[in-house]
């Protein structure tokens, strides 16, 4: 972590977006400022969130957006956070920078502050609320995401196979791939990115850890192992899952599935992929979808559950405005962003507001009560998917370089472990 600070000082003066404060329009407005991805700024939804809250408590809200993509906001946001920026409410979008940020000491507890709001947030978000070791929180979750399974019904009608329903294993979605496979007609059973956490996801599942107790990789374990080689056995053998190659060589991108479903029968991604399966403007298709649960390996029973944050700076200017922010996001952003609240229990209210306008747009696809039962009433407990630690960011890129070589046979898979572990390692001690 002392390096991780270090390079984003380096890097300041060369790269520093918004170190230098708000613009209040008149001195005695009460204002909040913060920061945001640049896509957000043009969405309506954001727009419409801010002006909601803006009418409700008085207090304007000044938007700061980085230009460029996801890792382009998240660093711009680390090197300003390092440089001592005072804008006052900064988002985490998934627990990896927002760990990094909390060990930074960038953000402000919480709970004495949002209790004496009379709020008790451990009550009212549960398991969602990141309390750390000290028994503090420095963010309250805005939202939730869940993984699940997309599949085209239409496929699934051709080859005759039943639609997924309620819980079943990563054997049982190999199988079904498999029957739905139509090679001649260049069909695929599944079709899953050529990147973590899909490349060890029953691992992930398991929350094998990706760290020993000394602080060195983790990675080679046998849960990982049997992970890699189920994803090698659904592309490389059985053929019945899209293979690294032509993933690669189709340069794939994250909304694939939503421009290519018409033959591929199964897709695992997040709750947000509904947006783009709904968008018949921006990606058009003339197949149904439909939603089931996401396997798991035999005798585990998680989800990958991830979570969106924001958090008071610690150097704030305007500390009292960015609370009432912050605990107003937490309970609106997800009905404005169309998210999962990530609120201990969802009354009747909370699912219909969260699931309804979804499950209207899909045309009757899917339902109210398939999106509940799918992404939370699953009975499923949690994991998160990031590698939070050490050299995370290098952590991640490493494990993905050297198992898609894998997967293209360009190595075995004890030597792509052994190139795992040896670079991790070196990246880990490079940040002591």
């Amino acid at each position: 972590m002392k390096r991780f600070i270090l390079l984003l000082l380096v890097a300041v003066s060369a790269l520093s977006l918004f170190a230098g404060g708000s613009s209040e329009s008149a001195s005695d407005e009460r204002v909040v400022t913060t920061v945001c991805r640049a896509s957000y700024a043009n969405e309506v939804w954001y727009n419409e969130m801010n002006k909601a809250f803006e009418e409700e408590t008085g207090i304007h809200v000044i938007v700061q957006p980085t230009p460029g993509n996801d890792a382009d906001h998240d660093a711009k946001v680390n090197i300003d956070l390092t440089a001592g920026s005072n804008i006052d409410v900064i988002p985490s979008l998934g627990p990896r920078y927002y760990a990094a940020r909390v060990e930074a000491g960038f953000f402000v507890p919480l709970r004495e502050l949002v209790e004496g709001k009379g709020i008790n947030a451990e009550e009212v978000y549960g398991v969602n609320l990141p309390v750390e070791e000290d028994g503090d929180y420095y963010a309250l979750p805005s939202k939730i995401e869940a993984y699940c399974v997309f599949y085209n019904k239409d496929l699934f009608d051709k080859a005759g196979v039943p639609y997924p329903s309620g819980a079943w294993t990563w054997e049982d979605y190999k199988n079904t791939a498999i029957a739905l496979t139509d090679a001649e007609n260049g069909v695929y059973g599944s079709f899953m990115n050529a990147e973590n956490p899909w490349l060890i996801i029953s691992s992930v599942q398991k929350a094998d850890p990706f760290y020993k107790e000394d602080g060195s990789c983790n990675f080679d374990t046998p849960s990982r192992r049997e992970a890699i080689e189920w994803y090698y056995d659904m592309t490389n053998v059985t053929g019945c899952q899209m293979p690294v190659d032509e993933i690669m060589n189709e340069n794939v991108s994250w909304n694939y599935y939503a421009m290519a479903g018409d033959h591929l029968a199964m897709f695992s991604q997040g709750n947000w992929f509904t947006r783009l399966l709904n968008s018949q403007e921006d990606y058009p298709r003339d197949w149904k979808y439909g939603i089931a649960l996401t396997p798991a390996p035999e005798g585990y029973n998680n989800n990958i559950v991830s979570a969106a944050y924001n958090s008071i700076n610690v150097n704030a200017e305007h500390p009292e405005e960015a609370l009432e922010y912050v605990i107003w996001l937490a309970e609106n952003q997800w009905k404005f962003e169309g998210g999962i609240p990530a609120y201990a229990e969802m009354t009747k209210e909370d699912r219909q507001i969260a699931f309804g306008a979804i499950a209207e747009a899909s045309d009757g696809q899917i339902t109210v009560d398939d999106l509940y039962n799918c992404l939370v009433n699953n009975g499923m407990g949690a994991v998160q998917s990031d590698i939070i630690g050490v050299a995370a960011d290098e952590y991640n890129r490493i494990a993905n370089e050297e198992l898609q070589s894998y997967f293209l046979d360009l190595q075995d898979l004890d030597t792509a472990m052994a190139n795992i572990t040896r670079r991790v390692n070196e990246a880990i001690q490079s940040y002591e």
